[in-house]
């Protein structure tokens, strides 16, 4: 085991982090990255090699227009990357590269999304693409939080441009800016609902842990980010469940998006005295590691954990899930996760970058959850809208009449009763207990201290307390 690696490296979606983005890998500062490589440059390769070369200069030399030596370069890095069908392996010229470092210094504002762009297949066509980049999920507080933005909505258009085909650093470029500025930005949700907002920047920090107690005996804590501090937060939390003679443990997992496999590993090694908690996998030797616990835990074993996931909780977040479930360790309740199970390593070229997968991670019992993500052991699937209902709540969405009742209503249990009974008159079929839910969703929203769990409208959480419940 290769405990004291000092790289950081990402586990998260991290060819989609462009507009929060704090860009925590390793960076290779060589000077040459074919020096790197272990792989045999034979005849093949020389050849390859030759033609890219005399068609670069050809081009060049010879195309009607002149064309900058860099440009031309920056599209034959992007159409090699192109060829690999990996969104996570990316060329980042110097500006990209620059924006990265841009943001980590806070010199720059952005809208709060994790993003991202994969091929979507689904049983209708089971060979198409989204055209669009995806939103894996929004940070809590800002902006596109505050807006309604959910993880699964699609970028549609960026200030009435449309922004099909967009890569990542491409929508990242236009969705960041100086705090206080805004963007028009259309999101598409589910098959045809499209709706507009206008997003003012802000600076973005990334939160890491939020906790409180459930029912004085249940200790809750929601991880929203693997950071460099996140261990540290949730050691402090977990002591101060045990001085509360906290009885269960609930891990809330859903909506995140990853971080630093480091962050992770520390994090596992709380709840295991010894064993595996993840190993990663790839051709080249050195990037091969198995992760063990270390002796001594914070978690007593009699102490039930229940884990909470969704179809944003990726990477990072998989990997202490799957931990804790190949293990026996907790019940896993919720959705089934993200699925991105691949580790990306930065290597400098000049003042540009290339960010490569290196490497597939595996739980403790050889799964790849790459692209399949990880099942609950208790599905609690969210109701579906029929067709009559999705029309309703199309209409909702694209008239924010939620958001507009919220804002300019004292929100009360009359209030609420008088407002549904207005929607009704105005057609919607929406359950009261589903307005219930998005008026309450609505105003945690607009809240800059939000409550840190819902007992009462959030299905997934009441589950995983009914269950605790039974076995204490």
């Amino acid at each position: 085991m290769k405990r004291n690696n000092e790289r950081l490296i990402w586990a998260g979606v991290t060819s989609s982090l462009a507009i929060l983005v704090i860009f925590l890998i390793f960076t290779v500062s060589a000077p040459s990255v074919a020096a790197q490589t272990n792989y045999s440059y034979n005849r093949d390769v020389e050849k390859y090699m030759n033609l890219l070369k005399n068609a670069y200069y050809y081009v060049l030399n010879n195309y009607v227009e002149e064309i900058p030596p860099e440009e031309l370069f920056k599209g034959a890095m992007d159409g090699l990357f192109e060829s690999l069908d990996d969104p996570y392996s990316v060329y980042l010229d110097e500006q990209a590269v620059q924006s990265l470092t841009d943001t980590t210094q806070g010199k720059f504002g952005g809208v709060g999304l994790y993003i991202s762009k994969t091929t979507i297949f689904d049983e209708d066509n089971p060979y198409g693409r989204k055209p669009f980049v995806e939103v894996v999920s929004p940070i809590e507080g800002t902006p596109a939080y505050k807006a309604g933005i959910h993880s699964g909505d699609y970028i549609f258009e960026i200030n009435g441009e449309t922004a099909k085909d967009l890569s990542t650093t491409e929508v990242s470029d236009l969705l960041r800016g100086q705090p206080g500025t805004p963007v028009d930005v259309t999101f598409l949700r589910g098959e045809n609902i499209t709706f507009e907002v206008t997003l003012n920047r802000a600076n973005i920090e990334i939160p890491t842990v939020k906790e409180d107690m459930i029912n004085n005996d249940i200790g809750y804590m929601r991880i929203i980010q693997f950071t460099p501090f996140t261990a540290k937060r949730i050691e402090e939390t977990l002591k101060t469940f045990k001085r509360n003679e906290y009885k269960a443990l609930v891990i809330d997992l859903r909506g995140n998006p990853g971080g630093l496999l480091s962050s992770v590993v520390e994090i596992s090694d709380y709840f295991f005295n010894d064993g595996i908690i993840v190993s990663t996998k790839s051709r080249i030797e050195d990037e091969n590691e198995i992760y063990n616990a270390r002796r001594g835990t914070l978690v007593d074993r009699d102490i039930p954990i229940t884990v909470l996931i969704d179809n944003g909780s990726a990477s990072a977040s998989e990997i202490l899930t799957g931990a804790l479930k190949d293990r026996d360790r907790a019940v896993v309740i919720g959705q089934t996760s993200y699925g991105k199970g691949s580790v990306q390593t930065m290597v400098g070229l000049g003042e540009s970058a290339i960010k490569l997968t290196m490497a597939r991670y595996y739980t403790p019992s050889g799964i790849s959850i790459d692209k399949t993500g990880i099942d609950p052991d208790v599905a609690v699937e969210l109701p579906e809208f029929t067709e009559e209902e999705l029309e309703s709540y199309s209409r909702l969405i694209e008239k924010n009449t939620i958001r507009k009742f919220v804002t300019d209503s004292d929100v009360n249990s009359r209030s609420i009763n008088s407002f549904i009974s207005e929607l009704r008159n105005d057609d919607i079929v929406l359950t009261d207990h589903t307005l219930k839910r998005l008026i309450n969703s609505e105003k945690n929203r607009l809240m800059d201290n939000p409550p840190v769990f819902d007992l009462q409208y959030d299905e997934t959480l009441i589950k995983a307390i009914e269950l605790i419940e039974e076995k204490l």
